[in-house]
């Protein structure tokens, strides 16, 4: 009981809100429709708030129920699937809410079905549409449960359609002042990439005759820093999955020669995407801690990596046994770096879990295309 009572006040402490919103406006929208109804037609409205007892009491549950549609429409079943782009979960969400909501007022409002009032310039309307209503009582509550409704998804679409471009306004600029201050930190901090890129194509052009093993160590890391300063990027800050795995495979190859290929390394892939895209350096930067903190020369636990590519999602698992003894310094900005890319990159439409003990440290990395 303590745990739902916690949960219950977690929710409100978080959404409340997006509720006070969604409140003020439905108020707002009761109130307006209330003064012209009962302009209207106050007899009918009369009849309708007697089957159902107060007055008061009514309109606040009818408040809070359309609140609570709408938050639910927008905030759980419209907006994730603009998100997500889950049109199954969408549809499901949708009518089943819908049922839910029929049952609801089915309870609470099915009985005073009879007691509408219909006012129109001719008797005999009136009598036509007041037998229809009892003669085909449930038809007639179904169909006012299914406009309401539309009218409310629709409400809600518009506002979810809002709030879905604002989030993702608000997440490119976050990109974008990422981005520039990673690129601002390499020119305070570090020798100029381009020149170091420069420089390495010269070393490399000098040492082809001395050192085949040379050359081509050199030869690894000029194409590792042609890739870090993101000549591959496309307009959405995202490179070919291909791309991120070859240079990947460079990182692997040079930490090899810098070992003597002493390294016990398992890997893996299984491509069935090759239009995958990511967004870079994630994978190197996850392989690269592993090399960093990992022991990596116990052939009975190696440095085990997996890619998969499919048309639903990328899956990247690593798991690296820990060195024994004292540790390297780190500050854990590059972990804190990839779980802040990836959650402004794509949202929920990922998951990256990290499990550790006192032996072992697993990464993976799930994202939904």
């Amino acid at each position: 009981m303590n745990n739902v009572l916690k949960a219950i006040a977690g929710f409100f402490k978080s959404e409340w809100k997006r509720l006070l919103i969604i409140f003020l406006f439905v108020t707002a929208y009761y109130v307006l429709v209330l003064f012209v109804a009962f302009s209207l037609n106050p007899e009918s409205l009369e009849a309708a708030y007697k089957a159902r007892g107060s007055k008061m009491i009514y309109r606040i549950t009818a408040i809070l129920e359309t609140t609570i549609t709408y938050y639910v429409l927008i905030f759980v079943i419209i907006l994730p699937a603009l998100q997500n782009r889950k049109a199954g979960r969408f549809f499901v969400l949708f009518i089943g809410f819908f049922l839910f909501k029929c049952g609801y007022s089915y309870l609470l409002d099915y009985e005073a079905v009879t007691n509408v009032k219909v006012t129109t310039s001719s008797e005999k309307q009136v009598q036509v549409f007041t037998r229809f209503i009892k003669d085909h009582r449930f038809l007639f509550f179904m169909l006012t449960e299914l406009f309401s409704y539309i009218f409310g998804a629709m409400i809600s679409f518009v506002v979810a359609i809002l709030a879905f471009s604002n989030q993702r306004g608000k997440r490119q600029k976050e990109l974008e002042k990422q981005k520039m201050d990673a690129e601002l930190s390499a020119i305070k901090y570090q020798i100029n990439p381009h020149f170091l890129f420069n420089s390495l194509s010269f070393i490399y052009s000098k040492t082809v005759p001395l050192s085949e093993e040379v050359s081509n160590a050199v030869m690894l890391l000029s194409d590792i820093m042609r890739y870090a300063l993101g000549k591959e990027e496309d307009s959405h800050g995202k490179v070919a999955l291909s791309s991120e795995i070859t240079h990947m495979n460079n990182v692997i190859a040079i930490n090899q020669m810098r070992f003597n290929n002493k390294l016990s390394i398992l890997y893996s892939e299984e491509i069935n995407n090759p239009r995958a895209r990511i967004t870079p350096l994630v994978l190197i930067t996850l392989v690269e801690n592993a090399f960093k903190h990992g022991d990596l020369a116990d052939p009975a636990n190696p440095l085990i990596i997996q890619v998969e590519a499919s048309e639903e999602r990328i899956r990247f698992y690593i798991c690296n046994k820990k060195k024994k003894g004292p540790k390297e310094l780190s500050t854990g900005i590059g972990i804190q770096n990839v779980r802040t890319r990836l959650e402004l990159m794509y949202g929920k439409q990922h998951s990256f879990t990290v499990k550790e003990d006192e032996q072992f440290y697993i990464s993976t990395l799930i994202i939904n295309l």
